[in-house]
């Protein structure tokens, strides 16, 4: 497809376009999907090897990052409050003259004696344009705050911002929540330099990775079907429920 003399590269990932040399596109499809081939289904053999892992894994690392870093305070403040968290360790922009955004990660929601469930797969994007020419990652946290926007969230394809009223905060704006009455419906935390730094997500869309659940839980993997346990447990997905300890005894839990 093209849109005036551009050429409409069509990227794997649900939902994004690159409007840009085919070139382009392709190059930011490799760098925010993967893969743009079908994964087969997982068996436990394998699982610690499978892309879907590898996305468990590098969520987990950037939110022990996160912590330990100069965030940290923020962190600790929001994820006390949140029904729910999303984690996108590794959203890209890669662009030749006219490029695009997104990347792959996870949501788990909070139960309630306080654990976290097992990890759904989504992916977060957005068309970018602009003179900005190269390649810089980021890594996004959304801390969502009320059980309404989850399900919301969790069962489909969703714009964020005031457009589809999902409104957005900033989580790094302020370390402690004491007393706060949270009036956004999602806190977003992103650790970025470059062009990501002080990046607004409103207009991006978060979309449910069908196939990425499917292939780490099994056919009937449904998004919420994964949040709510009904799906086997992946021991994979330890290292995730690790990253995300709350130290707190006191964190409200959700209904």
């Amino acid at each position: 497809m093209t849109i005036g003399s551009r050429a409409l590269f069509r990227c794997s990932c649900p939902g994004r376009f690159v409007a840009s040399s085919l070139l382009a596109g392709a190059l930011f499809c490799a760098l925010a999907c993967g893969s743009t081939q079908s994964e087969p289904a997982q068996t436990p053999s394998d699982q610690s090897a499978s892309p879907q892992q590898g996305i468990v894994n590098r969520s987990a690392e950037a939110l022990t990052k996160l912590r330990q870093g100069p965030q940290g305070a923020a962190f600790e403040a929001y994820l006390s409050h949140a029904r729910g968290v999303m984690v996108f360790p590794r959203v890209v922009k890669a662009s030749l003259l006219v490029g695009g955004e997104g990347g792959n990660g996870v949501l788990v929601i909070k139960r309630p004696d306080g654990s976290w469930s097992e990890p759904a797969f989504y992916s977060l994007g957005a068309p970018s344009i602009g003179l900005q020419i190269g390649y810089q990652e980021a890594t996004v946290v959304l801390f969502v705050m009320d059980d309404d926007t989850l399900r919301r969230v969790a069962d489909a394809s969703i714009e964020l911002g005031s457009k589809s009223g999902v409104t957005m905060g900033r989580a790094d704006q302020d370390d402690s929540t004491e007393g706060r009455v949270f009036t956004k419906k999602i806190y977003q935390l992103v650790e970025a330099q470059g062009a990501f730094a002080g990046i607004s997500l409103d207009g991006y869309v978060i979309t449910p990775r069908d196939k990425h659940n499917v292939a780490y839980y099994g056919p009937t993997a449904a998004p919420w079907a994964i949040l709510r346990g009904q799906v086997p447990h992946q021991a994979g997905a330890d290292v995730l429920t690790r990253a995300l300890t709350v130290h707190s005894a006191s964190s409200p839990t959700s209904g």
